[in-house]
């Protein structure tokens, strides 16, 4: 009985010798950043002279909704990018948009690098102290854009445009479809109801 235990006992620890040594070699995984979901986030812009604040949608690839909020004179502008292209409203109004001015650029610039960032191979993104940097480019120009491991934006650079934008208050975006209840109550029917929107902290 005693060299039953001895051997029962012996087998256990060098269970635990082989278990120890090999967690050394298993990699830690960590969950890949989401930048594609979509998100609302606000952005501090600085390009040459123009200091401006927005609210930022992101729908998802090519579906952009910028909102300046700063400075006064652009305060309450929103301008889309979709697959159409650039456009432009303030309150009811709606115009075409100059493609060449320097406010029309920002969206441009802004959307293609989150794009990219979005598009970039785990491989060759930087990670340094948490942080994700992705080098791209804006015609033909470098653009520096950074994030956190959990997916928030930081920031954004571009020189060539002087241009500099840090970001903030990203909260996820999560549509709801209408309930079966609702929708049993409206058979037959055309409600017309788009699913509601759900603006959540990342």
């Amino acid at each position: 009985m005693k060299k039953i235990t001895k051997i029962a006992a012996l087998a256990l620890c060098g269970c635990s010798i082989i278990l120890s040594g090999c967690s050394d070699s298993i990699p830690f995984v960590q969950t890949k950043p989401d930048f594609s979901s979509g998100y609302t986030i606000s952005a501090e812009i600085n390009c040459g002279k123009l200091e401006a604040a927005a609210d930022i949608s992101y729908n998802a690839e090519n579906d952009w909704e910028f909102t300046f909020t700063e400075p006064k004179s652009l305060a309450g502008m929103k301008l889309r990018l979709d697959e159409g292209g650039l456009s432009g409203a303030l309150g009811a109004l709606e115009f075409s948009v100059d493609e060449n001015s320097q406010y029309t650029l920002l969206p441009e610039i802004i959307s293609k690098a989150v794009e990219a960032l979005a598009k970039t191979p785990a491989e060759k993104r930087t990670v340094s102290d948490g942080i994700i940097t992705v080098e791209t480019s804006f015609n033909e120009q470098p653009v520096t854009i950074t994030a956190d491991t959990s997916g928030k934006l930081i920031s954004l650079k571009c020189p060539y445009y002087s241009l500099s934008v840090n970001f903030s208050n990203q909260n996820k975006i999560t549509a709801h479809e209408p309930s079966s209840e609702s929708s049993s109550e409206n058979a037959g029917e055309s409600s017309g109801e788009e699913p509601s929107l759900t603006i959540t902290p990342m």
